[in-house]
């Protein structure tokens, strides 16, 4: 189970009945003060989204989006200063005067790590963060679409054990926390984690681990890949809405969010140069899917076109995720320019847009041609053949 990028989405509806205009590219800096939780609050940065009723979404320069509702809103003023997003240096020391003492940072060519756990597993995340970001951007780049270097530094969290990990995160997980060893947060932009060493009894010895060999050892046994593949699927995530690929708060279908963070999830610790599994058939997936099959009704594509709330079901979702990967992964291999052509177009949506049923369809059937039923025939068919 994971944070699911639409249930932050549904609930920042919130913010505004209707959505005037998207100023992404807005220059100006934005001086705001709120009144939350009967505290006062100053904020500087871009207005992204305002409504008609006054409320706004804010982009402070550390890259955290704020919702904020017309009554919290106390002040306003436009600044002379441009917006201008921070740096590593000026991230890092965001987080340190944010997080408990005892933390540290370690920084990567795009990755800000902060980290109370050893300095070997925080480097080793740097490499696998790095490797995922190269696999990523080439993967898109030799299929035609150069995606965006992030315009802020990528945060990555990373706790010594699970119980410090839970601390912090039940602010964002609830009681989800207990079952959640990692996840990307929409607003504030960050994966956060733990040290995953220790997940499950992977690590049957009590010392630390002493370097990045040795922290490899012990993620790449099989009882790990499902652990690891978290880790990469939530990274992945964040890779996706700061590349260009994706809008932060607005309304992709899950099928799309969840099955490319899938589809890049199979972990490769063995690469130094990149991610050479990129598009490796995900057997568990695979499995999944083709065990469901034979209860799968015949409106099951239109379905998971449209309706999200398979995904937030713990019943449904691991059916769903497991089709959301098979249908990605067909039209990845036997449908690649249309949907790189539907991706590009889905990435113009701005923050706060939806699509309602009948959008996505036609959407979708822009992009592939509108007999549905044909489609899904071609599908099951190239799927069967999967090995």
């Amino acid at each position: 189970m994971r944070v699911r990028p639409g249930d932050i989405t549904r609930r920042a509806l919130a913010v505004s009945s209707i959505v005037l205009a998207w100023a992404a590219a807005a220059p100006a800096l934005e001086r705001v003060t709120l009144r939350r939780d009967a505290t006062e609050q100053q904020l500087a940065g871009r207005v992204l989204v305002e409504a008609q009723d006054g409320g706004l979404l804010l982009e402070t320069p550390d890259g955290i989006l704020w919702l904020i509702q017309p009554d919290e809103l106390v002040r306003r003023e436009t600044d002379q200063a441009a917006f201008e997003p921070w740096g590593a240096a000026e991230v890092a020391q965001r987080l340190l005067a944010e997080l408990p003492p005892g933390f540290k940072v370690r920084q990567t060519a795009n990755y800000v790590i902060c980290y109370n756990t050893s300095d070997a597993y925080a480097d080793w995340c740097g490499s696998l963060f790095e490797r995922l970001y190269r696999g990523f951007h080439n993967f898109w780049k030799n299929r035609g679409w150069e995606l965006n270097r992030p315009e802020f530094p990528l945060v990555a969290l990373v706790f010594d054990s699970q119980a410090s990990y839970a601390q912090y995160a039940a602010k964002d997980l609830g009681p989800a926390t207990r079952s959640i060893i990692g996840y990307y947060h929409l607003q504030t932009n960050r994966v956060t984690t733990y040290d995953l060493t220790g997940a499950d009894g992977l690590r049957k010895q009590q010392r630390g681990v002493s370097s990045a060999a040795h922290i490899n050892q012990i993620l790449s046994q099989p009882a790990a890949e499902r652990t690891v593949a978290t880790l990469v699927h939530e990274a992945t995530h964040q890779l996706a809405y700061n590349s260009g690929l994706q809008t932060r708060l607005a309304g992709h279908p899950m099928w799309v969010s969840e099955g490319l963070a899938v589809y890049f999830e199979t972990p490769d610790l063995d690469s130094a140069r990149g991610w050479r599994s990129i598009g490796a058939v995900n057997r568990v997936h695979l499995q999944r899917f083709r065990s469901l099959l034979a209860r799968r009704p015949a409106t099951a594509l239109a379905t998971l076109l449209t309706d999200d709330a398979r995904f937030r079901d713990p019943t449904a979702a691991p059916d769903a995720y497991a089709e959301a990967w098979a249908l990605n992964y067909f039209l990845l291999q036997a449908r690649r320019e249309q949907y790189v052509q539907y991706l590009q177009a889905g990435a113009t949506l701005p923050p706060l847009a939806q699509r309602d049923r009948d959008q996505k369809l036609a959407d979708f059937r822009r992009a592939f041609g509108e007999d549905l039923a044909r489609l899904d025939e071609d599908f099951l068919r190239y799927m069967q053949r999967v090995r």
